[in-house]
């Protein structure tokens, strides 16, 4: 089970990066509002389906998105501090990125997470996070729930959009990709069969 709780003082990204440096399995995150967020592990059958996300992303990227993929232990602080389940970031973005800063949490918005929700998780909290993610600069959020098997694709100021089966996020949405991110949900949801 996920706490999370109001610190005396919100941490700082440095701080943020120590905890979790020094306390794994833990992950750390902070919340827009400040808020620590501290999770346990997720357990073998959400990293089963974390895994074949990630491969989903990374065989798309290779051929259509020319960006650079982001696994779970990728840590974001755009405002709120984070590690979503996947992400992108464009190619020209990453260039942006100045060298040396490549090795810290990554400190510009991914132009699209992905927040798989776990058994420690509930659907309205990772659809908050979903939604502070877009709060923070990030233009796509996606819920991917196994347990309801669904994906709910966030827009900045649009209703959600469900998808069942397949995930079609149209590349005019993705900068610089040269086609669709088209993702198999049921293979996502059923990797640990």
């Amino acid at each position: 089970m996920a706490v999370q709780f109001r610190p005396q003082s919100p941490p700082t990204d440095e701080e943020l990066e120590f905890l979790n440096a020094h306390n794994a399995p833990l992950r750390f995150e902070r919340t827009l509002d400040g808020d620590l967020l501290v999770s346990p592990p997720t357990g073998y059958s959400t990293t089963t389906r974390n895994s074949e996300l990630n491969a989903q992303l990374v065989a798309w990227n290779r051929q259509y998105g020319h960006g650079k993929v982001l696994d779970s232990s990728a840590g974001v602080s755009i405002g709120l501090n984070g590690a979503p389940d996947g992400g992108w970031v464009s190619g020209a973005r990453h260039r942006a990125i100045p060298r040396e800063q490549r090795e810290q949490f990554l400190r510009v918005a991914p132009e699209l997470i992905f927040e798989l929700r776990s058994p420690s998780n509930t659907a309205s909290s990772v659809a908050k996070r979903a939604k502070e993610w877009l709060s923070a600069g990030v233009a796509l959020a996606v819920v991917l729930d196994p347990f309801e098997r669904n994906a709910m694709l966030h827009r900045p100021d649009q209703e959600p959009i469900v998808a069942v089966d397949t995930l079609r996020i149209d590349k005019a949405l993705l900068p610089g990709a040269t086609g669709d991110l088209v993702l198999d949900l049921n293979a996502i949801f059923d990797a640990d069969q």
